[in-house]
């Protein structure tokens, strides 16, 4: 993942518009036109200076506000330094790769594949070295679980099911990157402000609500007033999983 589509996708997570953002950014004491955001997230525009990186990704609400100023460094670093830093990334993901495939009976979801192929050079040394002890490979009985939610997959556990929280529409009540505990709650049974889960039209990441049933329409409200409200005639419209019971944070 380059430095524009790290950006682009810290920028859709948000659920802000590029206006919104300008503004929040003016707020932090940086003038910058949401036509030049627009440049530099389609990549028109090469990477901005850290301090320029840092406040788009406050302004966002991001937690990968390094991540973004790491990126945007390697992008204008030395040749000699961007392919060593590239090859090193890419050895990490071939280890990564076949770790996750020793400890699950050599096979690999292509969820998971496609994770660790689009993983940043930051990302990948900070999972890379979660299984590097004393230059040897620690297997981790949890890998495979850790992989597959953070690449948006499902683990079912008896009755529950743990997801990984990508976006931020239900700040600060739950923070993005939590860990769900998910019940897969019938939709009849639901009542009034619970927090449900679901695959918005389509979409591969899940997302948060608080769901209301109004005058034979479904309400589903976010706690971040920028993110998106859906208005739904029946759960079908929806990818629906179930109703949030329980979070946690990995500090």
């Amino acid at each position: 993942m380059n430095y524009a589509e790290m950006l682009d996708s810290i920028i859709t997570n948000s659920n802000l518009s590029l206006r919104q953002i300008a503004k929040r950014c003016a707020d932090l004491e940086l003038s910058i036109t949401p036509s030049y955001i627009s440049q530099l997230k389609n990549g028109k525009l090469p990477p901005p200076t850290p301090e320029v990186s840092m406040i788009l990704a406050k302004a966002c609400n991001s937690q990968d506000e390094s991540k973004l100023i790491f990126q945007g460094y390697i992008e204008k670093a030395p040749e000699v330094i961007k392919q060593y830093m590239l090859a090193s990334s890419e050895l990490n993901k071939a280890m990564l790769e076949a770790l996750y495939k020793f400890s699950n009976d050599g096979q690999m979801a292509e969820t998971a594949r496609a994770y660790l192929k689009q993983l940043d050079i930051l990302s990948t040394i900070e999972m890379s070295s979660k299984y590097l002890k004393d230059g040897k490979i620690d297997i981790s009985s949890d890998f495979v679980k850790q992989l597959t939610l953070e690449s948006g997959g499902i683990v079912e556990d008896k009755n529950m099911m743990t997801l990984f929280l990508g976006d931020s529409s239900m700040s600060p009540t739950i923070p993005i990157h939590s860990f769900l505990q998910i019940s897969p709650t019938r939709p009849d049974l639901l009542k009034p402000r619970d927090i449900i889960a679901f695959y918005p039209f389509g979409k591969k990441q899940a997302a948060l609500r608080r769901v209301y049933f109004e005058k034979n329409k479904i309400l589903l409200i976010p706690d971040d007033k920028m993110s998106e409200i859906f208005i739904l005639d029946d759960f079908s419209e929806i990818n629906y999983i179930g109703k949030v019971a329980s979070y946690r944070i990995d500090l």
